[in-house]
This record gives C-alpha cells, sequence and structure tokens, in this order.
C-alpha cells in the first residue's frame, strides 16, 4: 500500500514536514486572514457605521434620547472546495528507486526534494488559488470564474460583492507613464478621499500593482507634491521612491500606498500561464489594512476513519497521499473548503486609473 510506497513514511513524518511550510509567500492571509465557520457558507457583513452619532444635550430628570441601531446587510453564498493533485507513476517511482541508492549528500537532497515536492506543490496550489481569489475580490470587487482561468468542473461562477457603482472611479487623465507630463494621480486620491469624507468614512490606504505605482511616481504632479519632503527638493529629476511619496501623502492626511504584486500560474490542460491576479491599473481605497477574510470550513475527507491514505492537516488545508495499485500510480492531493470574502463593500472604493471611466 501507500507505506510501501514512500519508504514507511507515517503521518508524523508528514506532519513535520508540512509543519515547516509558510504563506509567507501570499498576500490573501494578511489582507483576508483565515477565519473558521463551522457550516459550509460564507458572509460577507456590510456595517453603515459611519462617523460617531453625537449624543444629545438633555435637561435633568429626562429621558435619554433613543437613536436607531446600525442595519448590518449580509451577502452570503456556499464555500466552494478547492484542490489539486500530482501523481507519480511507475516509472517515474523507478527513477526514484535507483536514486536511493546513491550514497552521496547531493544525491540524498534530491532524492528528499523529490520526494517532498509534490506535498509543497500542492499545498502552494491551493493557497495560489485563495490567492486569486481574494486579489481578484480586492481589485474588481468581484470574482468570476470560467473555463479560461479555472479548469475545474465549476467552470462559470460569478460573485459580486456589490461595491457601490458610485464607488468606483476613472483619472482624470490616464495614469500612465506615457502621460507623466499630464496626469494627476494626487488630485485623483484627493477626490476619492473627498468622496469617502462626504459619506463620513477615512481612507487610510490604497492597494495597486508595480506597474500603476511606477506611473504614479513618474508623474510630474507628483515630483511637485513630494519635492517639499525631500531634502534635496531642488533635484527634481532624482527618481522618487514609494517611502518618499508615501511620507508625503501621510504629511497631508492622505492614504499611503500599499503595493501588491503576486504571481502565481494557471493551468488549463496541460498549459501553464503565469498571471498577476491583481487587475492592473486599479487602485483599492480602504479604511482598514485588513479586507475582509478568507473563510474555511471543515472537510468531509477529515471523517473518513477507515481510509489508508496518510493525511495531514494543516490549518485550512488536508494533504493526502495514497497509493493506486494498477496501474502502479502514487496519488498526492491537496484539497480546501475555503473562500475569501469583501468585508464592508461600501466603505472601499475603486479607481481605473489608466482610463478615465470605470471599464474593469
Amino acid at each position: 500500500m501507500i507505506k510501501s510506497l514512500i519508504d514507511k513514511l507515517s503521518e508524523k513524518d508528514i506532519e513535520a514536514i508540512v509543519n515547516v511550510y509558510t504563506l509567507s509567500e501570499f498576500y490573501f492571509p494578511t489582507l483576508f486572514p483565515l477565519k473558521f465557520t463551522p457550516t459550509l457558507k460564507w458572509e460577507s457583513l456590510e456595517a453603515d457605521f459611519g462617523a460617531p452619532v453625537a449624543g444629545d444635550v438633555v435637561s435633568w430628570d429626562s429621558r435619554a434620547p433613543r437613536k436607531r441601531r446600525e442595519i448590518v446587510s449580509k451577502l452570503n453564498g456556499d464555500i466552494p472546495k478547492i484542490s489539486i493533485a500530482r501523481e507519480k507513476t511507475e516509472s517515474q517511482m523507478n527513477y526514484y528507486n535507483n536514486l536511493k541508492r546513491y550514497t552521496d549528500s547531493a544525491a540524498k537532497t534530491e532524492i528528499l526534494n523529490w520526494i517532498w515536492e509534490d506535498q509543497k506543490f500542492c499545498f502552494d496550489g491551493v493557497n495560489a488559488r485563495l490567492e486569486w481569489l481574494a486579489l481578484r475580490a480586492a481589485s474588481t470587487g468581484k470574482v468570476v470564474l470560467t473555463n479560461a482561468n479555472n479548469d475545474g468542473i465549476v467552470t462559470e461562477s460569478n460573485v459580486d460583492f456589490l461595491i457601490p457603482t458610485a464607488n468606483k472611479k476613472g483619472a482624470t487623465v490616464a495614469i500612465t507613464m506615457d502621460n507623466a507630463a499630464t496626469s494627476k494621480p494626487i488630485k485623483d486620491i484627493r477626490a476619492v478621499v473627498k468622496l469617502a469624507k462626504d459619506a463620513g468614512k477615512k481612507l487610510n490606504y490604497i492597494f495597486t500593482d508595480q506597474e500603476t505605482i511606477d506611473a504614479i511616481l513618474a508623474s510630474a504632479e507628483t515630483v511637485s507634491f513630494v519635492a517639499p519632503y525631500i531634502v534635496q527638493a531642488l533635484n527634481l529629476n532624482a527618481t522618487l521612491s514609494l517611502a518618499q511619496l508615501n511620507t508625503a501623502l501621510k504629511a497631508q492626511g492622505l492614504p499611503v500606498i500599499g503595493l501588491v504584486e503576486s504571481f502565481i500560474q494557471i493551468e488549463i490542460k496541460g498549459v501553464r500561464t503565469p498571471v498577476n491576479p491583481w487587475e492592473s491599473g486599479v487602485m483599492l481605497f480602504s479604511e482598514m489594512p485588513v479586507l475582509g477574510n478568507t473563510a474555511y470550513s471543515r472537510l468531509a475527507d477529515e471523517d473518513v476513519e477507515s481510509s489508508v491514505a496518510l493525511k495531514y492537516k494543516r490549518d485550512h488545508v488536508l494533504i493526502k497521499r495514497y497509493a493506486v495499485e494498477e496501474p502502479l500510480t502514487e496519488v498526492c492531493l491537496a484539497m480546501a473548503n475555503a473562500f475569501p470574502v469583501l468585508n464592508g463593500a461600501k466603505s472601499k472604493w475603486l479607481l481605473d486609473a489608466t482610463h478615465t471611466t470605470w471599464t474593469r
């Protein structure tokens, strides 16, 4: 069975290896922290708190005026299953068995890497899909699955987190490198901040991609805006940094900009395409640095006690290894019932930096 194929490894051996895996290369655990739910449902919460409501000046011995309680609305849906698998065929296992006969340390290292690469591949694969889902939700306000970006059975699905149309704007002038002399990124930031202020919101953070940041930093308006905050203010030809821009933005009470640059690969029918899940040219404005949660739930596979497969659960991801006897194949797969959920959609604004109207 499976143990003969992987050198009689135990679940504790798998646990020891999997416990060294991290999520540090992904943005979603920070922007959308993991949150367990006992059901297979996700909920996006919307509470229109706005600015604090003032109490009233009242006379002695009088009853305090009662204020209405904020209404909390919910958008909900089913948590989907995410899974990815890899197989080792009989010929590949023959290669592995031949490698085991070597005794030098380099060969041993190669063997260990080869044994465990499927587990890391599958663990990262589940989290890469969560990264894609989270950053699509953050940069477009929705998630759209098609047969061009998802190879699973669920090939057509659309979840809209309902960021108001009024909260989706275009730039005054497209913020691109070609428009560096005429673009108005600071004016556009101020305009979005004012819209939020009129709605009782204080925007503190902007998230966007590297190309958009480069275009903002190249803008003549940005250079002029940042100059008073640079020691060598006369050296206006020097390339600005994001840190310098954020210093100026913070000094003016404007939201600071954070980079979101994540690269994953989408494989459709054996063809891999590298993608950045963040929608290029979009700036997301938010009150808080945390945008929502990644809802996850228990997997049915965890309750199958008679299975001969080796299994280990790391947070939201279950890794499973088993063998098929004929033809001889070793399978490694990872799965999770999980879905990133954007909260507080009415308190978020989206700016299409490369167009004068929202086009996404």
